[in-house]
C-alpha cells in the first residue's frame, strides 16, 4: 500500500508528473529538479539562520520569558483559589449537614416535648398550628386557604425560614424508574 505524499494519492501524483512532462522536455527536469532542491534549501537554511537569530537575541527573548513567567504564575494564582473555594464549599456543606442535623433534632425534641405534655395524645402538628390561629378566616379566606393546605404538607420550619420543598418528595428526572415507562 502507498502512503500519500504531501496529502496527494499515487493517481495525483502520477498526474502531477504527466503534467510536468508535457510542460518541460525530459532533457530539462534533471536542472529544475536541481534548481528547485537548491532553492528549497536556500529557503529552509534561511528560515533557520532567522529562528536561531530570534532566540538567541536576548532583547527578544525578554518578552517571551515575561509572558511564560505571567502564564505560570497566572496559573500557579487560579490552582491556588480553586484549592481554597473547595476548602470553603466543603466548610459550607459541613455547616450546612450539622445545622440540618440540630433542627431535626430540635424538632423531634418539639415532637416528644408536646406528646408528653398532652399525655401521649397529641393531635397532628396541621391540626395543632390550625387550632393555634388567632382569628377564624371568613368563608371566601378559607375558600382560597383551603386548597393551599391540601396540596402541600405542613412545615416545620423555623419562623423566617421557607422550605424549597416538602422532605419525603423528591423532583422527578430522567432518571427516575416510574417516568420511563411513561415516557
Amino acid at each position: 500500500m502507498v502512503t500519500p505524499v504531501f496529502g496527494m494519492g499515487l493517481t495525483e501524483i502520477l498526474l502531477v508528473g504527466v503534467v510536468i512532462l508535457l510542460l518541460f522536455s525530459p532533457k530539462e527536469l534533471p536542472g529544475m529538479l536541481k534548481t528547485v532542491a537548491r532553492v528549497y534549501g536556500s529557503l529552509r537554511r534561511t528560515a533557520e539562520d532567522f529562528r536561531s537569530q530570534v532566540m538567541e537575541a536576548e532583547e527578544l527573548r525578554e518578552p517571551f520569558d515575561e509572558i511564560r513567567n505571567a502564564y505560570q504564575g497566572t496559573r500557579a494564582e487560579i490552582a491556588k483559589a480553586q484549592g481554597a473555594a473547595r476548602r470553603e464549599l466543603a466548610k459550607a456543606r459541613l455547616e450546612a449537614r450539622m445545622a440540618e442535623q440540630r433542627l431535626s433534632r430540635l424538632a423531634r425534641e418539639e415532637g416528644e416535648l408536646k406528646k408528653e405534655t398532652s399525655g401521649g395524645d397529641a393531635p397532628p402538628p396541621a391540626v395543632a398550628a390550625a387550632s393555634n390561629m388567632s382569628s377564624e378566616p371568613t368563608s371566601a379566606e378559607h375558600q382560597d386557604a383551603a386548597p393551599a393546605a391540601e396540596d402541600s404538607p405542613p412545615s416545620f420550619a423555623p419562623p423566617g425560614v421557607r422550605p424549597s420543598a416538602a422532605p419525603n418528595k423528591r423532583a422527578p428526572t430522567s432518571d427516575d424508574p416510574d417516568k420511563r415507562g411513561a415516557a
